[in-house]
């Protein structure tokens, strides 16, 4: 799970340069591949929260191991989303 969220956080910040090199390489429209690598983010933010909190009911993981991770993986994700979500409206003009 700490994987994805290292892919997330990739995935949202370099998400213009992502988009370059798609547009330059695939010739994929760079709003197209800015966009997929927004949601991607956004999506592997929220994945491991509701996988983590489906281990916690079957008490895998601790209470406090949860809330550490829980809290971590939300502050981390608005931050890289908003900064995503706002690189990618700038770019719609």
């Amino acid at each position: 799970m700490y994987i994805s969220i290292l892919i997330a956080v990739v995935l949202g910040v370099y998400a213009q340069d992502i988009a370059y090199f798609l547009y330059n390489n695939l010739a994929m429209p760079l709003m197209v591949s800015l966009s997929i690598a927004t949601i991607f983010s956004i999506l592997l933010f929220l994945s491991p929260p509701i996988l983590i909190s489906k281990l916690n009911k079957k008490h895998i993981v601790g209470e406090k191991g949860f809330n550490i991770y829980f809290g971590i993986n939300i502050l981390i994700g608005i931050i890289i989303s908003a900064f995503s979500l706002i690189v990618l409206v700038a770019w719609c003009g």
